[in-house]
C-alpha cells in the first residue's frame, strides 16, 4: 500500500517507526485559519484508482476549526464539535466505493465525509465518532463518481488532537 506522508516534522516520522523516506513532506495545503476562505482548506487533491489503497499520515494538531458542528447522520449525534481538523479532497478515477479508515492516536476523534469543502455548505455523506484512541472511524461512500471531489475530514475534538494514519480505498 502506498504511503503519502504529510507529516512536516521528522520526530514524528521515528516515533511512529517509519523510514525517513517515508517521510517525505509534500505539498499538502493545511486549512486555512477561521475567518480566512476556507476554499485553501481544499487545495490538495489526492487521486485514487479501482483496487488502490492509500495511506496517508499527518497530525491534526496543525489543522484549523473549520467545521464545528456534526450533524445527525450515521454514527454522529448532533452537537458542537470544536477541534483541529485536516481536509482530504479525493477525486476517484473510475466509479466504485470509497472508504476512508481512520486510526487516530488521540481521543475523540471524528471522520466525516462531505460533497464540498467545509464552510461550502455540501450535503455530508457519513459520519464517525471515536471517544476512544482504540475505536477506528469508518466512513463508506457507496456509488462515487469518477471525476467528481469528495472532501474527507480527519478532525478532532476537546481539545485532543494528534497524529493518525488515514487509510483511502476505491473498491
Amino acid at each position: 500500500m502506498p504511503t503519502l506522508s504529510r507529516l512536516v516534522r521528522l520526530g514524528t516520522c521515528l516515533v511512529l517507526g517509519l523510514l525517513l523516506s517515508a517521510c517525505a513532506i509534500d505539498d499538502y495545503t493545511p486549512p486555512a485559519p477561521p475567518g480566512d476562505d476556507a476554499g485553501e482548506a481544499c487545495t490538495s487533491l489526492t487521486e485514487i484508482t479501482h483496487g488502490e489503497s492509500l495511506s496517508i499520515l499527518d497530525d491534526t494538531s496543525r489543522g484549523t476549526d473549520l467545521t464545528t458542528a456534526s450533524p445527525m447522520f450515521s454514527e454522529c449525534m448532533p452537537g458542537e464539535r470544536i477541534g483541529k481538523e485536516l481536509v482530504f479532497p479525493v477525486r476517484p478515477s473510475s466509479p466504485g466505493t470509497l472508504v476512508a479508515t481512520l486510526h487516530a492516536q488521540y481521543a475523540h476523534h471524528w471522520l466525516h465525509t462531505w460533497t464540498e469543502c467545509p464552510g461550502g455548505g455540501g450535503d455530508v455523506l457519513d459520519c464517525s465518532f471515536g471517544s476512544m484512541i482504540e475505536d477506528d472511524d469508518v466512513n463508506q461512500i457507496d456509488d462515487v463518481q469518477a471525476g467528481s471531489t469528495y472532501y474527507v475530514v480527519v478532525d478532532a475534538w476537546m481539545d485532543d488532537a494528534g497524529e493518525f494514519e488515514l487509510v483511502l480505498e476505491l473498491k
